[in-house]
């Protein structure tokens, strides 16, 4: 159901490309760069201040939604298109087969998608279309919710991790100038150290944390027209409406140069 995201893949390789550019044409002491205690304290402490914030839940879902931001959700201009084909030929399908008829009709990527199954049922336990329709909007505004949270976690977590960046240099001075009266060689080595927090703590927040909130929101965004899209097609087959009628009214969630040819027949 979902695409991989080749744009954010790029997008990724590139920030880590370019970094990794500078970092070589700088410097031959490319080691200097990597500390995997500097890095478990910003990140470790970042997780921690978001398990205060947040339920445990909350931010194991956040940490998901960064993995699925190399995929596309099905909200494609094309996929709509498909979308309101599907319900035009179910318009026919439920108007001389009824609900058993429908339900046979679905592929079994249709039977696995929550909103589509969701209004299926609805149509099935014999709904009114007012009511059709206002089960599968508090749905739509449920899903919402629950999704825009990970956004806001993800958000959080991109607040949070320049500061501890912060703290770890901070300790990382302390330390250094704790050892003033030792190897005085070492002080610009530790200094390095100590700046290298800081900078995990720049790039986590600005190269994964506040692009995955950002994409996570956009998603979701898209995510509820589609199913804006879905809804009105219900409310439409429990009404019965005609092959004609459900196209038309469905067009208007579609870009007019990618609509389908208008049908005829009965309106």
């Amino acid at each position: 159901m979902f695409r991989f995201s080749f744009s954010t893949l790029i997008g990724f390789c590139a920030g880590i490309g370019l970094l990794a550019f500078a970092v070589a044409s700088a410097t031959d002491n490319h080691v200097i760069f990597i500390s995997l205690s500097s890095f478990g304290l910003v990140f470790g402490s970042t997780m921690a201040a978001a398990l205060i914030s947040y339920s445990t839940a909350d931010v194991l879902h956040a940490m998901r939604s960064m993995l699925y931001t190399f995929f596309h959700p099905p909200t494609s201009q094309k996929h709509l298109k498909q979308v309101t084909r599907r319900f035009v030929e179910w318009s026919s399908i439920y108007r001389q087969g009824g609900i058993v008829a429908l339900e046979q009709s679905l592929t079994k990527q249709e039977n696995n998608d929550e909103f589509i199954r969701a209004g299926i049922d609805l149509m099935g336990a014999g709904y009114a279309n007012h009511d059709v329709r206002t089960m599968l909007t508090d749905q739509m505004d449920a899903t919402w919710q629950r999704h825009t949270l990970e956004g806001k976690v993800l958000n959080t977590m991109a607040v949070y991790s320049p500061g501890f960046g912060m703290v770890g240099t901070i300790v990382g001075l302390i330390i250094m100038l704790d050892n003033l009266n030792g190897d005085m060689a070492g002080l610009g080595k530790g200094l390095a150290l100590a700046l290298i927090t800081t900078l995990y703590g720049v790039l986590l927040s600005n190269l994964f944390f506040k692009p995955a909130a950002n994409q996570v929101t956009e998603k979701q965004e898209t995510m509820y027209f589609r199913h804006q899209l879905i809804s009105e097609g219900f409310v439409l087959l429990s009404e019965k409406r005609t092959a004609l009628y459900m196209q038309d009214r469905l067009n208007a969630f579609i870009k007019p140069s990618v609509r389908d040819q208008a049908l005829s027949g009965e309106l």
